[in-house]
């Protein structure tokens, strides 16, 4: 899909500014995945901040809406190109993209959930501009075999909060059941599947592409799966609405599939876990 001549120009009167190190174009655009809802994602790098005036002077040429400054997340300008297509416009510095990718692709630190998302973003991303090299060499960097020791210790952070352990989802969605606190359950059931997918991705050696799309990207490219993972996950998602018990049960199936495969079919071991479900 070519770009938007509205975009590149954007890009272009962005690439001029002292302050901008490099732009980095990221998400389903740079993956070559993008549809019809598909916006921008950019990143730029700066090496010092830009004011709102001169990003508004930009931005005014090339968009026909924008909200300047939003500060939700990072700090972000969001809007709409002239010829329709929404654009993101995320402002971070290097300093930022390292201090989250050296714990976790360097030292093997892993996060409940979502875990290797920024190193999936840097390696996934299109460099527009890079004025002195900086982008390239963080990709070159980063750019190595997934670390089997980070793949361990996914494994060994996430899996007990399936439910193994006090703090688990299972226990804390069988909770919101009994209390029907439907928002709980909403809200629990992702919290679950957001760990359920860091381990999924981590034992097929892929780094997490992020919230949106997940089970599509899954089936394409995990060779590791649990037998009938996707019907069990969309079970899992139509049991939330009726906030019935047989939900759990879906967790439950969830969890011994994907233990089975992580038994069987790869060399990392399961977590010594306490099953409160056993003391209670």
């Amino acid at each position: 899909m070519s770009e938007s001549p509205h975009f590149l120009a954007l890009v272009a009167d962005f690439a001029c500014l002292a302050q901008v190190d490099a732009i980095l174009l990221a998400g389903s655009r740079a993956a070559g995945t993008a549809d019809g809802h598909s916006d921008y994602d950019v990143y730029v790098y700066l090496n010092a901040p830009i004011s709102t005036d001169v990003r508004q002077s930009i931005t005014n040429k090339h968009c026909r809406y924008m909200e300047l400054n939003n500060q939700f997340w990072e700090t972000e300008d969001d809007g709409v190109l002239l010829d329709g297509i929404e654009v993101e416009l995320i402002y971070r510095d290097f300093a930022f993209l390292e201090q989250e990718l050296h714990p976790v692709v360097e030292q093997y630190q892993a996060k409940v959930g979502y875990s290797t998302c920024f190193w999936a973003n840097l390696l996934a991303s299109r460099i527009l501009y890079d004025a002195d090299g900086k982008a390239a060499q963080l990709q070159q960097r980063f750019n190595v075999a997934y670390p089997a020791p980070l793949q361990q210790a996914i494994v060994n952070k996430n899996f007990p909060l399936l439910t193994a352990q006090m703090p688990a989802y299972y226990y804390q969605l069988e909770k919101a059941l009994k209390r029907q606190d439907r928002v709980s359950l909403n809200h629990r059931c992702t919290e679950f599947l957001a760990s359920y997918f860091d381990i999924l991705f981590a034992i097929n050696a892929l780094a997490h592409p992020g919230e949106k799309r997940m089970l599509e990207y899954a089936k394409q490219q995990c060779l590791i799966v649990p037998e009938g993972f996707v019907e069990d996950i969309e079970g899992l998602l139509s049991e939330i609405s009726t906030a019935q018990p047989s939900l759990l049960a879906k967790v439950k199936l969830l969890v011994r599939e994907l233990e089975l495969v992580i038994s069987a079919k790869t060399s990392l071991g399961l977590p010594t876990c306490y099953p409160f479900s056993q003391n209670n």
